[in-house]
């Protein structure tokens, strides 16, 4: 099997998301030598991880990769396209340390890698800003330039960082993909993996609930106690009510250890053109996601939600109705919706899947994602 990750994400990374559902090429089973392919696109002069999967059950053991691109022939051959970097390199140019672009694989500062800082290139570190890396290796005339208050600091360690928000603040070169979080810093809880949007509205949201969901069919609903669902396909009319890992949403208590202050809905429908994009601070609804108990009551006023980049839809803002004290569904089951007219509703009422609609049942594809920061 094989997979190939978004720019910038680390190979550890595309490990722990990795699923049947989203590989690139799937060959597995019991089988003789077969060939299959995949297609995926990409950007000319981006790095991409490879993660490639091989297994023998007796007899002979053959792999190859092969692959083509416009103007490139069918070839095994990825000398010239293949590279392994142990680390990060500023190879685009001298640049601000927290500006991604300056970075080949930004994300790996977080994750504790040396970095390096090539012949005749500067980094700057500005007023205000602390560097967080591991070992700098300097080459050349290569240099590290710290502006008035400026400083370095060695990598935070990964467990005292609880949220996306509070990875963006101490690497705010750090691109979207998977992060290793432990939400409740110092208590008992253990760390785990979580997807982290880190443009939209200024970045550092985390992903607790995810449900990308087949018009026709009405699978149950999966409470992520201990993790969070990471992010997989966002086309309409996928299924990934079989994963493990990316289909879900975090529990109550689950987000009762995230800290957090703002919340993001985003759904979308194949029934209508209409996209749910906003954002909340309410207090109340933050409570009721933390707790179970409660509801979402005067979110439709005008001065307790932002409307976002895409956001048609007539909900938030025609709210009227509201269900209470849902405990772990509280997300899920009916938190904000119009009667008979406008909902939104994840495997609601026993099979509603709802985007600002009313289809009553489960016949649409639906896709639903929270956020928070």
């Amino acid at each position: 099997m094989l997979w190939i990750g978004n720019s910038n994400e680390t190979v550890s990374a595309l490990e722990t998301r990795r699923t049947a559902l989203n590989a690139i090429v799937n060959n597995s089973g019991v089988h003789g030598v077969a060939e299959r392919s995949g297609t995926v696109s990409l950007v000319n002069g981006t790095k991409y991880p490879i993660l490639v999967y091989f297994g023998e059950d007796g007899g002979g053991d053959a792999i190859t990769v092969s692959f083509a691109a416009a103007g490139i022939a069918k070839t095994s051959n990825g000398s010239s396209y293949y590279s392994a970097t142990n680390g990060q390199t500023n190879s685009i140019g001298s640049g601000n340390f927290n500006a991604a672009a300056t970075w080949d694989t930004p994300n790996n500062i977080y994750n504790g890698n040396s970095i390096s800082i090539q012949d005749g290139h500067i980094v700057n570190v500005p007023n205000g800003i602390i560097f967080y890396s591991g070992k700098i290796n300097l080459t050349g005339t290569g240099k590290l330039n710290f502006n008035t208050s400026g400083k370095w600091m060695p990598n935070l360690p990964q467990t005292s960082l609880k949220n996306c928000k509070d990875i963006l603040d101490y690497y705010p070169m750090s691109t979207s993909g998977v992060y290793t979080i432990d939400p409740d810093g110092i208590g008992s809880g253990g760390t785990t993996n979580c997807y982290c949007d880190m443009t939209t509205d200024g970045g550092g949201w985390t992903l607790v609930l995810n449900y990308l969901h087949l018009g026709g069919t009405n699978p149950a609903l999966t409470v992520k106690t201990t993790s969070l669902p990471l992010l997989g396909s966002t086309t309409l009319g996928g299924n990934e009510s079989a994963s493990s890992t990316t289909w879900g949403h975090a529990s109550s208590a689950m987000l009762n250890t995230l800290s957090f202050t703002n919340v993001r809905f985003y759904g979308k429908t194949n029934f209508h053109s209409r996209i749910i994009h906003f954002k909340t601070s309410l207090s109340n609804v933050l409570s009721y996601m933390k707790v179970g108990t409660g509801d979402f009551s005067n979110i439709q006023n005008g001065a307790n939600h932002t409307v976002l980049s895409g956001h048609t839809a007539n909900l938030p803002a025609s709210t009227a109705n509201f269900f209470s004290n849902q405990g772990n569904i509280s997300i899920t089951n009916f938190p904000f919706w119009l009667v008979a007219t406008y909902h939104w509703g994840i495997g609601a009422d026993g099979g509603r899947w709802e985007v600002d609609d009313y289809p009553n049942n489960s016949s649409q594809s639906t896709y639903h994602q929270i956020w928070v920061r």
